[in-house]
């Protein structure tokens, strides 16, 4: 049986301060840290599910990168075959026409 190796996750520099910021705002909103902790936790399982089956995500316009919706988010990432890079995570309530990806 041939074993898959698994791909290392990354997080740009950007997906990393809006996922601090987002948690900034839940965190001052709500006065605790508990749904910002809850929302981590479904973006690292995503993406550990995401990287056994990237093609559950969805295709953009631009080759390997692809976006997946986790609650009001998409995690925008780049997929090679060794690696999941985080690029971006954008809030879907936002205006569509500043949606990073074009």
């Amino acid at each position: 049986m041939v074993q898959r190796r698994r791909r290392k996750i990354g997080w740009t520099v950007n997906a990393l301060l809006t996922k601090k910021n987002i948690f900034y705002y839940w965190n001052n909103r709500n006065k605790s840290t508990v749904y910002s902790q809850k929302l981590n936790q479904l973006f690292t399982t995503t993406l550990h599910i995401t990287e056994n089956s990237p093609e559950a995500s969805i295709a953009t316009k631009k080759e390997n990168i692809r976006a997946i919706l986790v609650r009001d988010y998409y995690l925008i990432f780049e997929i090679t075959e060794l690696t999941i890079k985080v690029l971006d995570i954008w809030d879907t309530r936002q205006n569509p026409q500043n949606y990073p990806i074009k």
